[in-house]
C-alpha cells in the first residue's frame, strides 16, 4: 500500500513537468496591427513563427479566439509574412526592397462577413516603398518586433496594414 502510494505522488510530481514539455511554451505570444484603421490581434494560440535553418522563416497569425472550440461566429482573418534572412539570436530589419524581390512575401484574408462567402484576399503591393519587417530583439526561441504591410486584392483595392507589433516563439519540438 505504501509503495502505491509513493508511486501515485511521485507521478503526481511530473505532471506539471511534463505539460511544461509537451507545450514548450516559455512566453505568452501576441501579434497586433492595425489594418485599414481597424485593430486586428491574434492571441497565444493562433501565432506561429518557424524558422528553419536555412534563414527562412514565417509568421502567420489569425483573429484572437479562432482557435477556440466552438469557433467564433465572427469573421477571422489570417496574417501570413514568410521571408529569409533570420540568423538565431540577431535582429533583422527587412524594407521595400527586400520584399520587392522574391525572398520576401505577405498575404493577408479577410475573413467573410457572411456565411457561404470567399474570403478577401491580399498580396503584397510590391510597389510601396513603406514596406517594413523588423525583428528588434530575439532571445532564445522568442523573436520581438514590429511591422509595416501594403497589400492589393486581385480588385486592386489596398489595405494597409500598419503600427504592427509581435511577440512569437519557435514552439516546434
Amino acid at each position: 500500500m505504501k509503495i502505491a502510494r509513493h508511486r501515485f505522488l511521485l507521478t503526481l510530481a511530473f505532471v506539471p513537468l511534463a505539460a511544461s514539455v509537451v507545450t514548450g511554451a516559455s512566453e505568452p505570444q501576441s501579434l497586433r496591427a492595425q489594418v485599414d484603421g481597424v485593430a486586428f490581434a491574434g492571441d497565444d494560440d493562433t501565432i506561429q513563427f518557424v524558422p528553419l535553418p536555412s534563414g527562412a522563416f514565417s509568421l502567420g497569425a489569425a483573429t484572437a479566439g479562432a482557435a477556440s472550440w466552438p469557433p467564433p461566429k465572427t469573421p477571422i482573418d489570417r496574417l501570413s509574412i514568410t521571408c529569409r534572412g533570420l540568423e538565431a539570436g540577431k535582429t533583422l530589419k527587412l524594407g521595400s526592397k527586400d520584399f520587392d524581390n522574391s525572398s520576401c512575401d505577405a498575404t493577408f484574408s479577410k475573413g467573410a462577413s457572411e456565411a457561404g462567402k470567399d474570403a478577401d484576399d491580399y498580396a503584397l503591393d510590391k510597389s510601396t516603398t513603406t514596406t517594413l519587417f523588423e525583428v528588434t530583439a530575439a532571445h532564445g526561441k522568442v523573436i520581438e518586433g514590429r511591422f509595416e504591410l501594403h497589400l492589393k486584392n486581385k480588385a486592386g483595392k489596398a489595405l494597409a496594414i500598419t503600427d504592427g507589433h509581435f511577440v512569437a516563439e519557435d514552439r516546434q519540438l
